[in-house]
């Protein structure tokens, strides 16, 4: 499971919230026949996620930082995994205790000035990588993101600077300053240590990345 949560929602603008539902389409196009994901943006400024791909939440939470847009408004995250079945009927009536866990770990970083993710069960290296991580999402710029999305979408350097109408010099500077392969390490890193190998699952997570989060 995953919850997501936009910090100082009381100020952010009205394209905030759009965003959160643009966010949520994008993310219902996971759920398929072979791998269920429930998403709903839900009391104004969260989105619940939840996957019968075990850790798979940890990956996304991820990708949707890759595509926030704000960070003036950061999108805290906290995800867990339980060796349960995914719930039947209707996931919003749903009542693990473990979801108290995952907003209690939420709760504990909503303040956090340098930790955008938590986890009632993360690991000191999992913590620290995504330390580096929040890092990077709260220092880019909107064209440093831009050119992040394409990259990881798979894109090259010459098509991201045909699409953006800018030089190869350009995009190659500010995949550099967005520091993009540091997030690839990161991103490598927790598929390693959670397990993540289904290549359809991180490949419909490039996906989601491939329009940039431009709603």
């Amino acid at each position: 499971m995953l919850i997501m949560d936009v910090s100082n929602s009381t100020k952010a603008p009205e394209e905030i919230y759009n965003h959160l539902t643009f966010i949520e389409k994008k993310l219902q196009a996971l759920n398929t026949d072979k791998h269920k994901v429930y998403v709903n943006y839900r009391m104004g400024d969260e989105l619940f996620i939840l996957s019968d791909k075990e850790n798979y939440t940890a990956l996304l939470s991820l990708y949707v930082k890759i595509l926030w847009p704000a960070s003036d408004f950061p999108l805290k995250c906290s995800f867990h995994s339980v060796d349960i079945p995914f719930p039947e009927g209707n996931p919003e009536h749903w009542n693990h205790p473990s979801i108290k866990n995952v907003r209690e770990s939420l709760q504990a970083i909503k303040k956090s000035n340098i930790q955008d993710f938590a986890s009632p069960d993360m690991s000191k290296g999992i913590e620290i990588a995504l330390m580096y991580a929040t890092d990077i999402f709260r220092g880019l710029t909107k064209i440093q993101q831009e050119t992040m999305q394409y990259y990881l979408a798979g894109v090259s350097q010459k098509e991201i600077a045909k699409e953006t109408e800018r030089s190869e010099p350009t995009i190659s500077k500010h995949l550099r300053l967005s520091r993009v392969k540091q997030l690839v390490e990161i991103i490598d890193y927790l598929k390693s240590t959670y397990q993540l190998t289904s290549d359809e699952l991180v490949d419909q997570l490039r996906n989601i990345t491939q329009s940039g989060g431009q709603s």
